[in-house]
């Protein structure tokens, strides 16, 4: 995962300031679940700048934290979380059962094997493996992006045909740079956690956030403009620009989608590790 891990480390200045703070509802869910599970030591695979971690060390729980950039790592030791170690998800070093809990948050959309993941999880997990999800609506517009993706079945007709128009538009920019962009695989990445869910149930799953959030269309177009996503990065510089100018041209012409109201519940799930051990290499894959 080298070349992951390395747009990560660029980003890694940027991603606090370009994404929303966990609010304290889902933090306070995430806590009531530990403790409910009696779970005080805890792995967070995938910990990033320490947005999970350093609450958690707050309300007294032990934490280390495990990511695949170095980068991202320094910014949750400047938080405070004292013990990092740099691997993969699949390739913890760590003995069998030393944690009472391994705990992802919004980390399944990144990982190609995430079984594989779950399966090394549960290996140095003693009560449970946590992963914190969204619950989404199969029909749900990414309104945001979609310029480039979601399902637009479930659009009525004359939103579809401007989403399609600017699909259209951003093929143009792609084959002008020579990319090839798949316009579903970011949706598809999403639908991980969904997969996952359905594929192999958790043993306790609680709600932990449910509310009404208004998303910025400009705060969209800026995170992009400043490349603060690690895919944006494997495009051309010229290109991100051009895609920049035509989505700010959109909102010029369409300022009544500036922002949009958008329903996001958010669940913690949790699996009893002997279960995902009990399935072996080869039982299910993605």
């Amino acid at each position: 995962m080298p070349a992951v891990s390395a747009e990560f480390d660029r980003i890694a200045d940027l991603y606090d300031e370009t994404r929303r703070a966990l609010d304290q509802e889902t933090l306070k869910g995430v806590k009531e679940m530990l403790q409910k599970h009696e779970c005080h030591t805890i792995l967070e695979i995938g910990v990033g700048t320490g947005r999970v971690s350093v609450p958690l060390l707050e309300s007294g729980f032990r934490v280390a934290g495990m990511d695949i950039s170095i980068r991202m790592m320094e910014k949750a030791r400047e938080k405070g979380v004292p013990n990092l170690v740099l691997a993969e998800g699949s390739k913890t070093p760590f003995r069998d059962a030393s944690f009472d809990a391994t705990l992802m948050a919004h980390v399944f959309h990144l990982l190609q094997d995430p079984m594989s993941v779950m399966r090394e999880a549960a290996r140095v997990s003693e009560v449970g493996i946590f992963a914190l999800v969204r619950k989404r609506n199969p029909g749900e517009q990414r309104w945001g992006f979609s310029f480039y993706e979601g399902n637009v079945n479930a659009l009525d007709e004359n939103e579809r045909k401007i989403v399609e128009e600017r699909r259209e538009r951003f093929r143009k920019i792609a084959e002008k740079y020579g990319v090839r962009w798949d316009m579903s695989q970011r949706f598809r990445n999403w639908q991980k956690e969904d997969e996952i869910l359905g594929t192999f149930p958790p043993d306790d799953l609680k709600v932990v956030s449910d509310k009404m959030v208004t998303l910025n269309f400009e705060e969209h177009i800026s995170r992009l403009e400043r490349g603060a996503y690690s895919s944006i990065l494997r495009i051309p510089e010229a290109m991100r620009i051009e895609i920049v100018s035509e989505m700010r041209s959109f909102a010029a012409s369409h300022p009544d989608r500036i922002s949009r109201p958008r329903h996001e519940v958010y669940q913690l799930a949790m699996w009893k590790p002997q279960r995902l051990v009990a399935l072996g290499n080869n039982s299910v894959g993605y």
